[in-house]
């Protein structure tokens, strides 16, 4: 569901690039008949990837597409930010797909793959999307540094303040689900950890490093950037945050569970940047958090092997 939403907003937005090119003055008759035809093309391209296509997200995904385009109609600022930001949460999804390319020139078989090559093809394509981020908002990534820095100590307790709380209800909530729900299995959990077993000083740098600042970008900068209402902004960009974390390695019902402690920290995140006005308060704390946890797991590695 989530794949088709971005693949019709990105195709809804087709219309505001060739308005914006080409001077033509768009009539909302066209938006209602490009938004239908933008369900047909996202669809379309899914089938192509293979992807299940549920008539419940079809008609979701269509009626969000029109309604944001009804909303930043005849807008411009509004549909060049709307533009970038969903381009970057479209790139977010689908960075893993530049991986071909080191798959390619190193001919690696993907049958016998160790999980040290897929964490070094990880590592790339982050890198790619760090990248990629840093040129899309090169100009307000600086403007929001100096911003940072000329307040570092008091953006830093605020990030921390409300890191703890997050923090808290995290650690809680874990405990609670399981002493309550012991079936329950943070799939997400045990994958990273599997990783970092495996090729730890580089989990060291792509969990500690470049998926903070990933993350942030995406969950926070491109979101913040379409939705102006601070208290809608936190929820949105922490509930997606923390779902994306648990429902693509759910195994069964009880792993909804983790919804709670990851969204906790999601939404934490969301009041730093809130509060704070600079996307470099919740990465400097969520990097901080990543390698804590990182360092831990290394730790326990080692302590297991001796």
């Amino acid at each position: 569901m989530i794949t088709g939403i971005l693949f019709t907003l990105l195709f809804n937005n087709v219309l505001f690039f060739i308005e914006n090119y080409r001077g033509l003055e768009i009539q909302r008759k066209m938006i209602y008949f490009w938004g239908i035809a933008s369900i047909v093309l996202s669809y379309a391209c899914m089938f192509l990837f293979h992807l299940s296509v549920p008539l419940f997200s079809i008609f979701v995904t269509g009626g969000i597409g029109i309604i944001i385009n009804l909303t930043i109609y005849q807008n411009l600022e509004l549909q060049k930010i709307y533009t970038r930001s969903l381009l970057v949460i479209f790139l977010f999804f689908f960075s893993s797909f530049v991986e071909i390319i080191p798959i390619l020139i190193f001919r690696i078989d993907l049958d016998t793959m160790s999980t040290v090559t897929s964490s070094y093809l990880s590592l790339f394509s982050q890198v790619f999307l760090v990248i990629i981020l840093i040129a899309i908002y090169w100009s307000e990534l600086k403007a929001e540094f100096q911003v940072f820095w000329k307040n570092r100590m008091k953006n830093l307790d605020i990030g921390f303040k409300y890191w703890f709380l997050g923090f808290i209800v995290m650690a809680v909530s874990n405990f609670l689900i399981a002493f309550l729900l012991p079936k329950a299995v943070a799939g997400n959990e045990e994958s990273v950890r599997e990783i970092i077993y495996a090729s730890p000083w580089i989990s060291l740098i792509s969990t500690g490093f470049l998926a903070p600042f990933i993350e942030e970008i995406t969950f926070r900068k491109a979101f913040r950037n379409m939705i102006s209402n601070d208290t809608l902004f936190i929820l949105i960009s922490g509930l997606i945050f923390g779902s994306l974390h648990v429902v693509l390695s759910i195994r069964s019902l009880y792993d909804i569970a983790f919804l709670v402690p990851y969204c906790s920290l999601g939404i934490a995140f969301g009041f730093i940047y809130a509060k704070t006005k600079t996307v470099f308060s919740s990465i400097t704390v969520h990097t901080l958090h990543n390698l804590a946890t990182t360092l831990l797991v290394i730790a326990s590695s080692l302590v297991i092997v001796c």
